[in-house]
């Protein structure tokens, strides 16, 4: 059926005839629908028109009877949709009067539209689900109609929706074979998987009613019945399942409270940055938390119960607080702990688990409960480097360790081996941000780039929410709950994403492969494209290049999908590519046939069984035929043989005169390269050593310090990336050592014997440095020695073994005369400051350790001064100040003086 305005087409696709449909008066034709029993109905701007066709006749045969008004449907309602339900009934769309649905009677009930789109014009509808209409307006976005309740659900256009509609004007809807409904709002193309009601996404920062108030959401716990959400910087929320929020706690937070506990008797424990507090029943009231000397301002990061015990951990340790001397409280990990910063806590009926910025710890506690038996290390060197965001202890005894950077290590509790899940196995990211616990035989995980779920019984990993439906990610640590009836909550960037397990579908619907483009590029190097009509083709001869591309029609997470090839006959392995390396192309392929084999897999290791097959040939040239081959074969065999004695005599006679002309000429190169080489290696060691001393000049070390600069800032990254603290073994010292009087030397006993002073304290230097180091003559009497791998806190050492050699005994510059030479020292450690590791380069390093040198000579000499670091208050104004004035420095740097 085609319409126009005022007319309406009936198109015979047998015959190729297309026939009017005459229509009652001047109606204007705004809708057309054939339902399952062949039944044309027509909505126009005077109401509903039906016509039916022939005894024994159907659409396929045109015999249609006349158009006739529908009497019980009302009149001049302008209908703009109609479409029939699986359950068989009508339902019409109108631009001003709702939505009617057709009952069994033949009578039409009217739907209203209700709330902000009341007024609503229903421009097209499809049903998503049985008894479930979507509805697409004209002006107020998409309204869901659930007909067996008569319930209503508006879906506006909201820009800070990070997936809602792109538009409220729907202009067409629609579902396809695999119950995708695509939906074009605006100039744009949104497409809603209906199917999925496993996954619920609540959003904040919409301004709904009884909606969460902020987008971000930091913690989330589980109550009997509802959810408590830490939300924002707003306090605490209590979010009930059927009325949204519904109350509020500890509004007075100011800071974002980041970590949530619920306790067996429902006592909620909060803490934010500067805060911790208890929330008990009934009112949940916040009241501060002081736990022996640790007072209540302190940042929580985890609590637990073990019966008799209850635990605080934070950045300053892990509390320990009897419940029957609640004043007896103290703070229980030693220095022997490799990292005593408390990250996640976890109760089991044997122990107690820690985990920390840097590793995972048990504590057993003694057979009565109420003090610690032993501390034990988890000797695992992949998950002692991982900062520890979460842990659970599943129904098999196995302990679930998420990590910010390593995946999650699964272990038994008996502490025998761990493995390690990370994406090579299936995860969506290696970073875990939350553990919500073990729902349907499954582990449930937010990663940085989506949910997964995994199996308790062997670990196989499946991704449940990723790509564009990760909206929520990335998810914040810890902030993930099960509910009491197995959903799995996760809290993140955006609000809420709320996984039921039990209505996640198993499909084994596979998708369409296809070839998405085709071409070759020709003999005269023209691109041409190729329609693949069957699976079998034909290239004509000499194609410098043919590509294939290709594509499983997922609309939804395309991204994911992997793929691999092969040629059988030619390469007998697959070729595995990523979607966005979608293209095989094969260059100047040889005549012959071909075989090309592809599949695809979601996970890289389950791959569907419906290959896209191709078999093609490329035709041969007149010339590559087998004839033109035997036969070019045969007449170059003879040619060569020809060719071959004729030239085989002159050579002969030429290898003899250029033998001896080589012989002669090599013995002339072999020389001039042996001097050259030596000419080239004194040079250039002679533009990178001083002439006097020997020693390394400037340019020596232009050409060097960058190399060991970046190793040093690599190492402040790798630690800034994993949350550790650097340590000061990998600093770079520079010692700037300045002979002290030295002009008076020169002016006294003469040039040569300065010159004598520098030379010997060039051997006494080299006494104290390691060969690794750097020892430069950096400009008249003053040396600069850049030390490697030493802690700043040695740097004053070194600085006192020069000043102690250099003065410690007098130079000797001929048999008559002795000196007494002396020297100041200044230091400065590269980096200055760990803060700011990279704000510094190394000519203000070395400014600022002259100016060190230049206290030192201020201080009557012979002695030394060392900048250790700069305050990490300093601001960011104040060391471009120092960069500019490095004398400066003194004002917020560590110094440190010989005494």
């Amino acid at each position: 059926m085609l319409a126009g305005d005022r007319t309406l087409f009936q198109f015979q696709v047998s015959s190729g005839r297309l026939s009017a449909i005459s229509l009652p008066g001047s109606v204007r034709v705004y809708a057309v629908h054939i339902d399952p029993s062949d039944t044309l109905w027509v909505g126009t701007d005077k109401g509903l028109f039906f016509a039916q066709y022939e005894q024994g006749a159907t659409s396929k045969q045109g015999k249609l009877g006349e158009l006739q008004a529908v009497k019980s449907f009302p009149d001049n309602v302008r209908i703009s949709a109609i479409d029939t339900t699986q359950a068989g009934k009508l339902v019409i769309g109108t631009a001003q009067h709702g939505l009617f649905v057709k009952q069994t009677s033949g009578q039409f009930i009217n739907i209203a539209m209700q709330g902000a789109a009341q007024s609503a014009w229903i421009y097209n509808l499809v049903e998503q689900r049985d008894n479930v209409l979507l509805l697409g307006t004209f002006g107020h976005g998409l309204v869901e109609v659930d007909l067996a309740n008569l319930t209503q659900r508006h879906v506006p256009f909201n820009r800070l929706h990070p997936s809602g509609l792109s538009d409220n004007n729907i202009w067409s809807l629609y579902r396809d074979s695999r119950g995708l409904i695509w939906i074009g709002a605006g100039e744009s193309l949104n497409i809603y998987d209906a199917r999925n009601t496993a996954v619920k996404h609540i959003i904040g920062g919409l301004a709904e009613p009884h909606g969460l108030p902020a987008p971000k959401t930091h913690a989330v716990v589980a109550l009997e019945d509802s959810l408590v959400v830490a939300n924002g910087s707003l306090g605490l929320f209590e979010l009930s399942p059927t009325q949204g929020v519904t109350q509020s706690w500890w509004q007075a937070a100011k800071d974002p409270v980041e970590t949530l506990y619920v306790t067996p008797d429902q006592t909620l424990y909060a803490s934010s940055n500067f805060a911790t507090v208890s929330l008990p029943l009934p009112n949940r009231k916040a009241i501060p938390i002081s736990v022996g000397e640790r007072p209540a301002s302190v940042f929580s990061g985890a609590f637990a119960d073990t019966g008799k015990l209850f635990w605080i951990g934070g950045p300053d340790g892990l509390w320990m607080q009897s419940k029957s001397k609640p004043d007896s409280a103290k703070q229980i990990l030693t220095n022997t702990i490799h990292d005593r910063r408390v990250s996640a806590l976890l109760s089991t009926p044997e122990a107690l688990w820690v985990g920390t910025w840097r590793g995972l710890y048990k504590v057993t506690l003694t057979d009565d409960g109420e003090d610690v038996s032993q501390i034990d290390t988890i000797a695992h060197a992949a998950l002692q480097q991982q900062f520890v965001s979460d842990i659970y202890a599943d129904s098999h005894g196995n302990i679930w360790v998420a990590t910010s950077g390593g995946g999650v290590f699964v272990g038994a509790s008996s502490q025998s081996s761990w493995q390690q899940l990370t994406h090579e196995n299936g995860l969506p990211g290696n970073s875990i941000a939350a553990i919500a616990g073990e729902s349907e035989g499954e582990i449930w995980v937010g990663t940085s780039r989506g949910i997964a779920a995994i199996s308790t019984q062997d670990y196989q990993i499946r991704k449940v929410v990723t790509g564009r439906q990760a909206i929520n990610s990335p998810y914040a640590r810890g902030a993930a709950t099960l509910t009491a009836d197995g959903n799995a909550v996760f809290g993140g960037k955006n609000g809420l994403t709320i996984v039921t397990p039990s209505e996640l579908a198993v499909s084994n619907e596979q998708l369409s492969l296809v070839f998405t483009n085709v071409s070759v590029l020709t003999e005269k190097g023209e691109l041409h494209p190729i329609q693949i009509a069957d699976t079998q083709h034909r290239f004509a001869p000499l194609p410098q290049r043919l590509s294939f591309e290709f594509a499983a029609l997922d609309y939804l997470s395309p991204e994911h999908i992997r793929y691999r090839y092969r040629l059988p006959g030619l390469n007998e392995s697959w070729t595995e590519l990523d979607a966005d390396h979608r293209n095989i192309t094969l260059t100047s392929p040889s005549p012959g046939d071909y075989a090309l084999h592809i599949e695809y897999s979601y996970d890289g290791k389950h791959w569907q069984s419906n290959t896209l097959n191709l078999r093609f040939t490329v035709l041969p040239a007149w010339y590559q035929s087998n004839a033109a081959q035997i036969a070019g074969i045969v007449m170059l065999v003879i040619a060569i043989y020809v060719l071959h004695q004729l030239g085989l005599r002159h050579y002969r006679y030429r290898q003899r005169i250029l033998e001896q002309r080589v012989a002669a000429r090599t013995a002339e190169l072999v020389t001039a390269n042996e001097k050259l080489s030596e000419q080239a290696t004194a040079l250039e060691k002679a533009s990178l050593t001083d002439s006097l001393t020997g020693l390394n000049n400037r340019r020596f070390l232009t050409q060097n310090i960058q190399r060991d600069l970046k190793r040093v800032q690599r190492y402040y990254i790798d630690c800034e990336n994993q949350g550790i603290q650097p340590t000061f073994e990998s600093d770079v010292l520079f010692l700037v050592i300045d002979l002290d009087h030295f002009k008076r030397i020169n002016d006294t006993h003469g040039h040569q014997a300065g010159d004598a002073v520098l030379v010997e304290t060039r051997y006494r230097l080299s006494r104290i440095f390691r060969d690794t180091d750097y020892l430069i003559r950096w400009g008249g009497e003053e040396f600069l020695a850049v030390v490697h791998n030493t802690s700043r806190r040695e740097a004053h050492i070194l600085a006192e073994r020069v000043v102690t050699e250099i003065n410690g005994c007098a130079f000797k510059i001929n048999d008559h005369v002795r000196l007494s030479v002396s020297c100041s020292v200044g230091f400065a450690p590269y980096p200055l400051q760990q803060q700011h590791y990279n704000f510094f380069d190394w000519h203000t390093t070395v400014a600022i350790a002259d100016a060190a040198l230049y206290e030192s000579k201020s201080r009557s000499r012979d002695t030394w001064t060392g900048i250790t670091s700069i305050k990490e208050n300093a601001s960011e104004e104040t060391l471009t100040l120092i960069q500019q004035q490095p004398s400066r420095v003194f004002d917020v740097a560590e110094t440190i003086i010989r005494p």
